[in-house]
């Protein structure tokens, strides 16, 4: 499976050269994360909704459609200082798959005028904000008048209801990042290494928070990277330092207020200073990454001001995000066009007729795989599936399934494919085939995706939510309880909590251990304020490697737990993250 992909991979990038011409693009960025269809409910009392994204590309472009709804938990939205509740968006956007240095100091973007970039899940990033002050200190939240722009982070003068994601709510209904996206980092599997965030409107890409010590160089240290600014030692001439009147927001109409305004709440209360940090003026720099081995141009956000690029390096679009997709190059089926008509979820109330919903999609009737698990510890393993289908409008033509690992490249996981033909001409059909798990397949569960196409290119998309709701399979564990051919005589030397699959988690996880002697075994389940929730097992095993599954209960709440060892004189305790 590997070689496969490396090898599609290799004849996307000789296309990309052959339009471009391989000197002219010097840094290619085609087969990153340019596969990726996802529709998650994000249950959160404040969203309610699904989040939906999808990323492809053409031999030019990376296609975004999306909805902008966060597929992770966040504040309390409205709240005191922020009025505003989530909706749904219409994201449509482009990006160069061959993005090129332009200027050497950036050019300003972002704001009302476009995006500067978007997060994997089709979320805006906008550090700036539209508040301003004038010199007598007369501010306003929202469309404000004056020389002094207000910072959203950093301070506490003028609070614009963030929540932990440093994120809130426009009047529009539009969630998002002003800076760190810290659940969304968590959500793609972050820890203190390189994570791929998003993307930015001139084609580069955008990580978070960590990077290499040395930027060239993949084996060194891996550290919090830091801007080059920092607060000025004096204030602007004309600067205000007291909020008299505050308007446009939460608290509005306040006069005489005599307020003190430190410094670090205005954009102007900054400078870059070349060589400060680690980064340049555009919060970004020229190193290795895990997606980029050979080098690349990619902007951070960081802890500190500007928390993110405030302008880009690349050639881009005055609207943002390279500009919007004709609807020929969105798949049917996806958000669609952006053209401001028409966007979101595609649907027969916002898409005109262009965007493809004339005729209806193929419908999915059944889908079975043969097994709801399989072992390939010591032999591969053949699975049998069966698709049956039926073209409302047209005549079927051809269906790809897909068995995705953790989310697929978006988490650093894994896919299978199997694509076919129906017969020609028939609008009801069942087709058979069959996926091989070779030995040593990656443990974890591996959801199903299912995209079927009509002769007039129609497609459904039926991902693993929909299965369900249609009550067909939409998953095959792989456990593997011998890890290898030469682990089967090894016994283990000691206690402990192997690693366990998948993590993050949604409806259950395999939690493996292992026993260096016949002991009884205590693993139970504690939330992060240290309650005990389940206790999972309470009796003797022998010794080897083991497995147990955990499914919370529908009343458990999402979010972070602890996985518990206790045997003999030894305790370990693991971290876990339940989805919901």
């Amino acid at each position: 499976m590997g070689y496969e992909m490396k090898k599609i991979n290799t004849l996307i990038l000789l296309s990309v050269f052959m339009v471009y011409g391989q000197d002219e693009c010097e840094y290619p960025t085609v087969g990153v994360l340019d596969d990726i269809n996802e529709e998650i409910y994000n249950d959160d009392e404040s969203v309610n909704a699904y989040s939906i994204y999808s990323w492809s590309s053409d031999d030019l472009n990376r296609i975004l459609s999306g909805n902008g709804i966060p597929n992770h938990e966040v504040g309390t939205f409205p709240n005191s200082n922020n009025p505003n509740t989530i909706s749904e968006q219409n994201v449509s956007a482009t990006f160069t798959l061959c993005p090129t240095l332009v200027s050497e100091t950036g050019e300003p973007a972002g704001g009302p005028a476009g995006a500067i970039a978007y997060a994997i899940n089709s979320v805006k990033f906008d550090p700036a904000t539209a508040g301003r002050c004038n010199d007598e200190g007369e501010c306003s939240l929202a469309q404000g008048q004056g020389n002094w722009n207000i910072e959203a982070l950093g301070h506490e003068t003028f609070d614009f209801g963030d929540d932990m994601n440093h994120a809130h709510v426009q009047p529009t209904g539009e969630y998002h990042y002003h800076g760190m996206p810290e659940l969304l980092i968590d959500f793609l599997g972050g820890n203190q290494g390189m994570t791929l965030v998003g993307w930015a409107s001139d084609g580069f890409p955008v990580y978070a928070r960590y990077g290499y010590t040395v930027a060239n160089d993949s084996s060194s240290d891996i550290i919090s990277l830091q801007p080059s600014w920092r607060l000025k030692n004096e204030p602007d001439v004309g600067r205000p330092d007291t909020l008299t009147a505050l308007a446009g927001g939460p608290g509005q109409g306040q006069n005489n207020l005599n307020i003190p305004i430190p410094m670090g709440a205005f954009t102007q209360d900054f400078e870059y200073i070349e060589g400060l940090g680690d980064l340049d003026e555009c919060n970004g720099r020229i190193g290795v990454t895990p997606e980029f081995p050979e080098g690349i141009y990619y902007y951070m956000v960081t802890d500190d001001f500007p928390f993110f690029s405030r302008c880009l390096k690349g050639d881009f679009a005055e609207s943002g995000g390279g500009g919007v997709p004709d609807c020929d190059d969105v798949p049917p089926g996806n958000p669609c066009c952006g053209d401001g008509v028409c966007g979101g979820p595609e649907n027969e109330d916002n898409c005109p007729s262009d965007c493809g919903t004339a005729m209806a999609p193929p419908d999915l009737n059944s889908f079975t795989l043969s097994a709801d698990s399989v072992n390939t510890s010591t032999e591969a393993v053949t699975v049998i599936y069966t698709l049956s289908a039926t073209g409302l409008d047209d005549y079927l033509f051809n269906y790809t399934i897909r068995l995705i690992l953790n989310g697929g490249p978006i988490n650093g996981g894994e896919i299978m494919e199997n694509t076919g033909q129906f017969n020609s001409g028939l609008s009801t059909a069942s087709i058979s085939g069959a996926f091989v798990f070779p030995i040593g397949t990656t443990e974890g569960q591996w959801n199903a995706r299912i995209l079927i196409n009509d002769e007039s290119n129609n497609q459904a998309n039926f991902g693993p939510s929909e299965l369900v709701e249609k009550n067909l399979q939409s998953y095959i564990i792989v456990d593997n309880t011998v890890l290898g051919i030469e682990q089967l005589n090894t016994k283990p030397l000691e206690f402990a909590i192997l690693e366990s699959y998948p993590n993050p988690f949604n409806p259950s996880m395999t939690i493996r251990f292992q026993v260096p002697f016949k002991a009884k075994v205590n693993i139970s389940v504690f939330d992060i304020l240290g309650n005990h929730i389940e206790t999972i097992m309470n009796e003797s095993v022998t010794s080897g490697l083991r497995s147990v599954v955990w499914k919370p209960n529908s009343s458990d709440a999402a979010g972070m737990y602890f996985i518990h060892l206790k045997s003999a004189n030894f305790t370990d305790t693991k971290k876990i993250m339940f989805l919901k």
